[in-house]
């Protein structure tokens, strides 16, 4: 007799593994959008885009802040403008000294020409020179004593200047090309001093008086000025330097060449040391007698 095969059913305990695969991935699935949708119901609201914009506007996203460079741009322009305003200031623009040694501060200078006078760069640097003496504290400076090297100098006192607290007023003028027309035969001394030769005094002979002349700032010829005292003593200096001397070429010998803290502590000299004059004077006064 012919036998029959058992017929066989589906096995739903263990269903093959492509099937398995794909409920897996769709409980999953179903699983994500129902975590999405709560997500999305909790942060939104229940008025949705309305939340989220209310949400931002009070809650911005979180930006470098900008407050530091504001102020600091600020501060930035500030110091800009304080430099601009000291070109009015007495210590604007103004180069540093040079000092005795200095190879072209000891040399005769050119004389200035016309053209050069009236350039801009010229007439700024008669602006800055009168600066220049107020900053350094003189009652004169010749324009090599800053490095301008040419024919200039200016002088002037205004009775405040505590390096020579006898001398009286002078009013500040400014000479180019200045020159010495004629001098007198009367010398009269001084203990000089000079920017360019910090904390020494000098012993040193001058005529007494003498006629300059010379051009204004407009390159105009000045009319001859008879100078005495203690202007015809700045005069010559400052002429000194344009020739490139400085007082210390001038005394007779090194025992007029002193110190400034010892001309403060003359109470201990030893009487008329280094002369009767010398020894007499107080600084900013003339002497007739060495």
């Amino acid at each position: 007799r012919r036998r029959h095969a058992p017929t066989r059913t589906p096995n739903t305990k263990h269903p093959p593994h492509d099937v398995h695969s794909t409920m897996k991935t769709l409980v999953l699935s179903t699983t994500a959008i129902l975590l999405f949708q709560s997500a999305k119901a909790s942060f939104y609201g229940p008025k949705g885009v309305t939340s989220l914009t209310h949400h931002l506007a009070f809650n911005p996203p979180h930006r470098p802040k900008q407050a530091n460079n504001k102020k600091r741009s600020m501060t930035s322009t500030v110091n800009m403008d304080e430099t601009t305003d000291q070109d009015d200031d007495t210590t604007a623009t103004v180069p540093p000294l040079r000092y005795l040694g200095d190879e072209k501060l000891m040399q005769q200078q050119p004389p200035v020409t016309q053209d050069q006078l009236h350039s801009n760069e010229f007439q700024n640097n008669l602006k800055m020179l009168p600066k220049a003496m107020n900053k350094y504290g003189g009652i004169g400076i010749a324009a090599p004593q800053v490095g301008w090297w040419t024919r200039v100098f200016c002088f002037g006192i205004d009775g405040s200047n505590p390096r020579y607290s006898n001398a009286g007023n002078i009013p500040l003028t400014m000479w180019i090309n200045p020159k010495i027309s004629s001098a007198s035969k009367e010398t009269n001394w001084m203990w000089e001093g000079c920017l360019s030769v910090p904390g020494i005094r000098g012993w040193v002979e001058r005529p007494a008086s003498i006629v300059l002349s010379g051009w204004d700032e407009m390159g105009a010829e000045r009319k001859p000025q008879h100078l005495e005292g203690l202007a015809a003593r700045i005069a010559q200096h400052e002429i000194d330097h344009l020739d490139g001397i400085l007082f210390p070429q001038c005394v007779p010998d090194q025992n007029f060449l002193v110190p400034q803290a010892s001309l403060e502590a003359r109470d201990g000299w030893a009487q008329d040391w280094p002369s009767r004059g010398s020894y007499s004077t107080l600084m900013g006064e003339l002497c007739d007698e060495k």
